[in-house]
């Protein structure tokens, strides 16, 4: 399940700095989404666009959430400090979890030049606590800060930030290689030559 954090307008609106944050989570959750289906993965887009107040869209979020039987739930979002100073990845996870796909999330925004500033305790955060799958909340890089913005679009904006959290979070089943099929009409020189 992928949650493109906040409403598109309205109550529930996201942070507004250099970029505006609910445009741009959309941005990389349309992404992600896009390179998780092509990939085969069954996606639940659980994001919610409008509410009447905040408390109804977290609400509604999890709702919609809690009907699909999800192996994660994956809010993403872009941070802002009071000062716009604050810079990097960051994600939020129960209790602080250190799942690896939530390391290698950071991990791989890191690789890009954000500064990595770790998997955190989301337990406070609503959309963490409440929803009954495997959840983490990705905090992008800080929609506020001038040096984290120049990192996001000379990395490749929105496609690079969700193929960095795709390679992250989708595992590939690899299958044994087909074995060649023996050959049982061998003669007896020939079989005493391949043993």
């Amino acid at each position: 399940g992928i949650n493109c954090g906040h409403t598109a307008s309205g109550p529930g609106y996201g942070a507004v700095g250099i970029v505006k944050e609910s445009e741009h989570n959309r941005l990389v959750g349309q992404a992600l989404m896009d390179l998780l289906r092509s990939s085969g993965v069954t996606v639940i887009d659980c994001t919610i666009d409008q509410a009447n107040t905040q408390g109804e869209y977290l609400a509604a979020t999890v709702a919609l959430a809690n009907r699909q039987d999800l192996e994660w739930f994956i809010s993403i979002h872009f941070n802002a400090s009071s000062t716009h100073t604050g810079h990097g990845v960051e994600v939020y996870t129960y209790e602080g979890r250190q799942y690896q796909d939530a390391i290698d999330v950071c991990t791989n925004l890191e690789e890009l030049g954000f500064t990595n500033r770790g998997v955190k305790a989301g337990t406070g955060l609503y959309v963490i606590r409440k929803t009954k799958a495997k959840s983490m909340l990705i905090e992008c890089c800080f929609c506020d800060n001038q040096q984290d913005i120049d990192i996001y679009q000379a990395a490749g904006g929105a496609e690079a930030i969700a193929k960095a959290i795709y390679k992250a979070i989708y595992n590939p089943v690899v299958l044994p290689a087909v074995q060649e099929k023996e050959d049982h009409n061998l003669t007896c020189d020939e079989f005493i030559g391949f043993v």
